[in-house]
């Protein structure tokens, strides 16, 4: 019986029409879908494109990098070339679909060579959930699917040639990735040939991204890190860690019962399990798009280790049914996610920001000017009004971050006056009148005495979430 499910067509027929079908529908239905931070790294894209600088704000004269994945960004200006012929956000999104095709074959020849119904049954479940889960990530327009390939061909060919070049290109896709290169320099005999060559690849990986670093900012460290590093051990944040932990059972044991050979290989999946559910800021995390690459993990798991990792059958079906009943709960927490960026999101970005960007490029043809604009929003708006914006957050600029973070509020404010901005956009909780959502936009409203001028425009986003778009000199 074990031989007809391993060697017959319709099995395999029904795995690939459950994997590809939902990737592809989902990827085109949500094909003009994209975060507000992914128009951020193309705001970077089109100005490396236009002036050679990978910056946000060109006019800024203390520069910071706010988007850490250097490489997506440089792939990205490529983009530019053909923008005249398609839009940067549907090549955005193909590259990526192109890029997971490369991951989902593994979990197709796993099936395949698994005898175990059971463990098909469960490379089944997951390569659906793992198809689904990519179609999201894809739709976001973020680096997530670019590093999770890139992180896939890294483990599988680890003991290749190709793995030094795919060590030294991790870093510059996501900078925590330095921990897979340093674990892939310990994970071998100390001293030896192999690991002065890692070694010196990881070395130089640091030294490149060091000088791209000090040529182009003034402030070394990634805003990001600078902002979104937390340490938050809420209730909501245990529970996500216990899912995880649990879905990752099977691997985690496996490891251990075989520390000798294989725990420094899997020690980057334990350290960015606990790194990404306990100090990341959750904001803008759409899909879990921080944990989403640890999954390749998994699928190298099904397709070169053995999945029989006790002897008893009982054993092991219970590990592998606890993993699945882990991702179905994992499902519950994705959807919500799903619920909330296909419906409310998405429909937001088109009301607000996108509008706000168009109708601001707009004005700024007629006057024949680029406006210096300060707003909160930095994606969308920055990208669609090609003006000069300054991100009052500070993830897109490095003064206003450090100054907010120090709490130097007489710092953070005379900057944006003496920058003698043409438009202030704040977030209200009421359309009629401006009640601040921000601590730090009620601190401009009163800086810069909106409450005597009316606004422009004022345009809805969501519920509770209206853009006021001041003008502060005609």
């Amino acid at each position: 019986m074990t031989k007809k499910i391993k060697d017959n067509p319709f099995f395999t027929s029904i795995f690939l029409v459950l994997i590809s079908l939902p990737l592809i529908y989902l990827t085109y239905t949500l094909r003009n879908t994209f975060l507000d931070d992914s128009y951020i790294t193309l705001t970077y894209s089109k100005h490396f494109f236009q002036e050679g600088k990978p910056w946000y704000n060109i006019t800024d004269e203390f520069q910071g990098n706010g988007q850490t994945s250097i490489l997506w960004m440089l792939i990205q200006s490529l983009f530019f070339y053909f923008e005249q012929i398609i839009n940067p956000v549907y090549l955005n999104k193909s590259i990526s679909l192109l890029l997971i095709a490369i991951v989902l074959p593994s979990l197709f020849q796993s099936f395949k060579m698994q005898e175990s119904f059971l463990m098909k049954v469960f490379i089944l479940l997951f390569s659906v959930f793992f198809s689904v889960w990519s179609a999201f990530n894809i739709s976001h327009g973020l680096e997530t699917i670019f590093f999770a390939t890139v992180l896939f061909l890294f483990l599988k060919y680890r003991n290749h040639n190709i793995a030094y070049l795919l060590a030294f290109l991790l870093p510059f896709i996501r900078p925590e990735s330095i921990v897979f290169t340093l674990f892939f320099v310990i994970d071998t005999r100390i001293f030896s040939r192999t690991f002065f060559k890692r070694a010196l690849c990881t070395l130089a990986s640091l030294a490149l991204y060091f000088v791209y670093t000090v040529h182009f900012y003034d402030e070394l460290i990634p805003l990001p890190f600078l902002l979104k590093n937390i340490r938050e051990f809420s209730s909501e944040k245990i529970l996500n860690f216990i899912t995880i932990t649990i879905i990752f059972s099977p691997i985690i044991i496996f490891a251990f019962r075989n520390y000798k050979t294989r725990l420094l290989f899997y020690a980057p999946l334990f350290f960015f399990i606990i790194y990404y559910s306990f100090f990341i800021d959750e904001v803008m995390n759409f899909f879990d798009r921080y944990r989403f690459p640890l999954f390749v993990y998994y699928i190298y798991f099904l397709r070169y280790e053995n999945t029989d990792i006790f002897k008893s059958k009982n054993l092991n079906t219970f590990l592998f049914v606890l993993s699945i009943a882990g991702i179905f709960s994992y499902c519950r927490h994705l959807n919500s996610h799903r619920s909330f960026y296909v419906d409310t999101y998405t429909k937001a970005m088109e009301n607000g920001p996108i509008y706000i960007g168009k109708y601001l490029k707009q004005k700024s043809y007629e006057e024949n000017e680029k406006f210096k604009i300060i707003n909160s929003d930095a994606g969308a708006i920055a990208y669609f009004s090609d003006c000069y914006l300054y991100d009052t957050w500070g993830l897109n600029n490095a003064t206003l971050l450090l100054t907010k973070k120090k709490k130097d509020w007489n710092a953070y404010l005379s900057y944006l006056k003496k920058e003698d901005p043409d438009y202030i956009i704040l977030i209200s909780k009421d359309y009629h009148t401006f009640i601040p959502r921000l601590d730090f936009e009620e601190k401009i409203y009163t800086y810069f005495h909106l409450q005597k001028r009316q606004p422009v425009l004022v345009r809805k986003s969501a519920d509770e979430y209206y853009y006021f778009i001041y003008r502060t000199h005609p």
